[in-house]
């Protein structure tokens, strides 16, 4: 059944990621994507009645999944992009990689308990359940003591910086409240 149903509908579900995406190496990718997703959704929905629309509902979420991905890197290699008057920027310049590693450098600040619930669960990517159990805590005190961990890392980067970030989370602006004229980093903090 996949078989007839790609048949009859890829060139036109191609043609919809390409008017959304305008690397036709990444359309591609995404063009297989929807395919593996029909093939693992294939006895799961026999209930669908029409067949089209379906494919275009799982061709945009796929869509949304490749924007929403954080591990999504446009290597430039030596090529000077900003010379070129046809090139593209995607949007405005973010801080996102400098406050990571800043955070990960700042944890070193903190009580050891909250020191270990945010390497464990937000760098190792522990689920709090499991922290819970090791901690001998119950799922609910596990969480809190990641969310105090958060609060308190958080108010040790706003001690020595000012961020903005715009309505995506995106830090936009990160300026070292001790004046520093070089540029930002934690080691002035």
């Amino acid at each position: 059944m996949f078989e007839e149903l790609w048949d009859v509908y890829d060139t036109k579900i191609k043609r919809y990621i390409m008017r959304k995406i305008s690397d036709k190496y990444e359309a591609e990718d995404i063009l297989q994507e929807i395919g593996f997703r029909v093939i693992k959704s294939e006895g799961r929905n026999s209930d669908v009645k029409n067949v089209e629309v379906w494919l275009y509902c799982v061709a945009r979420n796929t869509i949304i999944d490749y924007y929403r991905r954080k591990d999504r890197f446009t290597y430039m290699g030596d090529v000077d992009f900003l010379s070129r008057k046809d090139s593209y920027m995607p949007g405005p310049e973010n801080y996102n990689s400098e406050v990571a590693a800043c955070l990960l450098e700042l944890t070193e600040y903190l009580p050891t308990t909250y020191k270990d619930a945010i390497i464990e669960s937000d760098y190792n990517g522990v689920k709090q359940k499991l922290l819970g159990g090791k901690w001998g805590l119950s799922y609910s005190g596990a969480k809190n003591r990641v969310q105090r961990a958060r609060k308190k890392l958080k108010e040790t980067m706003l001690k020595c910086c000012e961020v903005k970030s715009d309505k995506q989370g995106n830090i936009i602006e990160l300026e070292n409240k001790h004046g520093s004229d070089e540029g930002f980093s934690c080691i002035n903090c």
